[in-house]
């Protein structure tokens, strides 16, 4: 069962011949408990931060992927449009021939007309999707860039590492056996310090 801040401050400890001094031992059993309530806040808001860099990561990622969905939404309508103009510049074409058959001068004048206009509603059409396609390209490249820098800064966090885990867990395991009477290390470090003494 882990140690609590409360427990530290409560803890109380049977009365020896030659043993530590009582006032002592509280003061620094209360330094201890206010040490383990700071580390135990700092926990919360790196747990509170790492939360809320979650909760971004997950923001933008349903932006970008909003993004992405109405980028193919106007690449299907401009296909779509495409397709139109390709039919009705056929369909001009076919009418203008037909019309060619009548009045062949009159109709010849109008089929260039309609299929000057057609080419250029293609030309126009087909430079408009080839920039929502570049817009598309550079939207995504960088969103990826930014992603990567985020998921490195994250990466490269100290307070994300195993290393501060693994020294935390000594120091508090190297606190338990000084405070703790009934453990053999207690008992030697006690023996030396009457030696000293």
């Amino acid at each position: 069962m882990a140690l609590t801040p409360l427990d530290v401050r409560h803890q109380e400890f049977s009365g020896s011949l030659g043993g530590y001094k009582k006032k002592e031992v509280r003061a620094f059993l209360d330094q201890l408990a206010t040490e383990m309530e700071d580390a135990q806040k700092a926990q919360a808001r790196e747990i509170a931060r790492r939360e809320q860099m979650q909760n971004e990561v997950r923001q933008e990622a349903v932006q970008a992927s909003s993004a992405v969905e109405d980028l193919k939404r106007r690449e299907e309508l401009i296909s779509r449009t495409l397709v139109f103009a390709e039919k009705t510049k056929a369909d001009i074409i076919a009418n203008a021939r037909k019309e060619a058959e009548n009045i062949i001068h009159e109709a010849e004048l109008k089929a260039k007309r309609a299929i000057q206009e057609a080419k250029q509603y293609l030309g126009a059409m087909e430079h408009q999707y080839l920039h929502l396609k570049e817009q598309k390209r550079q939207f995504l490249m960088q969103f990826s860039s930014e992603l990567q820098t985020f998921l490195e800064r994250i990466s490269k966090d100290p307070l994300l590492t195993t290393d501060t885990e693994q020294v935390l867990d000594s120091e508090f395991k190297q606190i338990k056996e000084e405070i703790n009477p009934n453990a053999p290390k207690a008992e030697a470090n006690t023996q030396a310090e009457e030696r000293k003494e």
